[in-house]
């Protein structure tokens, strides 16, 4: 039997992953307000993101995730939690992230920019209007080492 691919959005796969910023805001259906962490985002749809980054969340505390990120100079804001995780080196981690957008104008808005992002990206692996990770974002990311229990 053959599994089907759960996706019901268009899903942009990334050369060069965007860089962002996450932090936890809930814990257990509690609020929490964590500092911010840079994290790599892989390939990204209105319905979530793949992401790559040194922290070890723990899968069993029910983490709600704000992310924060540029896309074409507006600063996309949206909330997510984990539905799959993946060690990838001892020190680096794949999480799969839903969205949870309520606002219907912020999911157009973010479909709209993914279109517009795909577009321009058949001719190009970056845009400067685009939070797209530097080498340096990248080493700053990979560097960075603690985990959350």
């Amino acid at each position: 039997m053959s599994h089907l691919n759960k996706r019901s959005s268009f899903r942009l796969n990334l050369q060069i992953p965007l860089s962002a910023l996450f932090k936890i805001i809930g814990i257990k259906n509690k609020a929490a307000d964590t500092k911010h962490s840079k994290i790599m985002i892989k390939d990204i749809s209105a319905g979530g993101i793949r992401i790559h980054t040194p922290l070890n969340l723990p899968m069993d505390m029910n983490l709600l995730l704000e992310f924060t990120f540029l896309l074409f100079h507006q600063e996309m804001k949206v909330l997510g939690i984990i539905k799959r995780k993946m060690t990838l080196e001892t020190t680096l981690y794949e999480y799969g992230i839903e969205f949870s957008i309520a606002d219907p104008l912020v999911e157009q808005q973010l479909i709209r920019h993914l279109i517009q992002l795909s577009t321009r990206l058949k001719d190009t692996n970056m845009l400067a209007n685009c939070s797209f990770c530097s080498d340096e974002d990248m080493a700053d990311i990979l560097s960075t080492t603690y985990e959350i229990t």
